[in-house]
């Protein structure tokens, strides 16, 4: 069916939830790790393994959505009603991530992190499905997905900001910058929900048969431009996961910035920011999949700046995350796209739309990048002589490995993702290709009406 017409103002109301959704990237992954792994005294390794386990929740619980999602169409839409449902679940797991005891135990963790990981699925599945069913011209996927990554930016700075604005208001301690971190979360997510549901509608679609698991199994299997992707988006949120994690480390001991951490964190996602509108520019002057080559390849060379910063340097972090955060808008809406693109050439062997479905399994690669990222880092950095309760009283050997660990596992991430892309197939003329046997067949279906 057509595509779905809005003004700018009901775009930006529409793509809103993916500013609620990145200040719980922000907030998992920068700075709950060390919430329970210094302040709460788990340990790196535990907090990593923890990590890993509610991964596998997460990744099972994926698919599930995305499968009852493109297979049950209600009243309200096959997108929007499990938007609504997501809320309360990730306000709940919210609220109690980020307000542990003080005797929290790893179980605790586990519980309530797969509980956040359970409503952050059925958040993020059902709105990106919506948005990517916006529209099939490959041009304009990448400029709605760009809005979401555009909002995704502001969530992240708006979350820096809480902690950035305490740290220069008076000497908060890391439990009370956290805590105030999930007080924000649970405000925002409801807002930015409300506003999507009453800017857009869902794109009307043709009846089609319900979305079989095994079918779409087999023709992932069948697929290979999804199978490369779905490597090269788990190496590139190995890196950014194993990024943000060792961020405050890095930042509070290495660096030795430790009242500085939220302000620095700006940094790194207004250098997102800046360049969305080039990552935009150059996925419509060549293809997506070349542009996603080239970030990555300026991300791996941006991050050699971690390596010589000064200490108690705040001038110098501050433009070297910058730097480093140049490539990061593309990480999330480019590969989002790149699956749009991925689905048309599905539309075509199995005669439905299975957006859902297709998004949940990129979400699952995500998921065990994220995790894995994590497990690894926190693990080596019990190798490398790093210990988190110790803060910057680790030995200059062990504040040196860590800057080391920063840098050289998400560069070697981001080089094998330019790698993986090389001779990707799927280009603008053949998605234009695509989209037009597509199109021919929904008009002669409306014919037969």
């Amino acid at each position: 069916m057509s595509d779905v017409k809005a003004t700018s103002l009901r775009m930006t109301g529409f793509s809103l939830p993916a500013l609620g959704l990145n200040t719980l990237v922000t907030a998992v992954f920068v700075f709950m790790p060390p919430l329970y792994a210094e302040h709460r005294g788990l340990g790196a390794a535990t907090v990593g393994t923890i990590f890993l386990l509610a991964k596998f929740v997460d990744m099972a619980a994926a698919p599930i959505w995305g499968l009852f999602m493109d297979s049950y169409k209600t009243r309200w839409g096959r997108r929007r009603p499990w938007l609504v449902l997501a809320t309360p679940i990730l306000m709940v797991a919210v609220f109690f991530v980020y307000h542990p005891p003080e005797n929290v135990t790893g179980l605790y963790l586990f519980l309530w992190l797969s509980i956040l990981y359970i409503g952050w699925d059925a958040w993020t599945i059902s709105h990106t499905a919506w948005a990517l069913e916006l529209s099939r011209d490959y041009d304009r996927r990448s400029r709605i997905t760009g809005l979401l990554q555009l909002m995704a930016i502001i969530g992240g700075i708006l979350v820096s900001l809480v902690p950035a604005i305490m740290e220069r208001l008076g000497e908060p301690t890391y439990e009370d910058k956290t805590s105030a971190i999930g007080s924000f979360i649970i405000i925002l997510l409801p807002l930015t929900v409300i506003a999507c549901i009453l800017s857009i509608p869902e794109r009307t679609t043709p009846n089609q048969p319900r979305a079989n698991f095994r079918k779409g199994a087999t023709l992932i299997i069948k697929n290979m431009p999804l199978l490369r992707l779905l490597l090269a988006n788990a190496m590139l949120s190995f890196a950014w996961a194993l990024l943000q994690a060792l961020f405050v480390f890095y930042v509070a001991y290495s660096l030795d910035l430790k009242d500085w951490v939220g302000f620095t964190l700006i940094f790194l996602a207004v250098g997102g920011l800046l360049c969305l509108p080039l990552w935009i520019k150059l996925s419509e002057h060549w293809n997506k999949h070349q542009a996603m080559q080239f970030a990555m390849l300026s991300g791996a060379g941006a991050l050699l700046l971690l390596l010589v910063l000064p200490q108690q340097n705040v001038v110098l972090t501050a433009i070297a995350f910058l730097i480093v955060g140049i490539n990061t808008s593309a990480n999330e809406f480019l590969p989002r796209a790149m699956l749009a693109d991925i689905c048309d050439a599905d539309h075509i062997e199995s005669g439905s739309e299975r957006m859902g479905l297709y998004f949940s399994f990129l979400q699952v690669s995500t998921k065990f990048g994220a995790g894995l990222s994590i497990f690894v880092g926190f693990s080596l950095l019990t190798v490398i002589g790093f210990d988190a309760e110790a803060g910057k009283d680790n030995s200059a050997e062990a504040l040196r490995n860590l800057r080391y660990l920063m840098v050289g596992l998400p560069g070697l991430a981001y080089a094998i993702v330019s790698i993986i892309l090389l001779k990707y197939p799927i280009s603008r003329e053949n998605q234009q290709e695509m989209r037009s046997i597509i199109e021919e067949r929904e008009k002669r279906s409306l014919e037969r009406l």
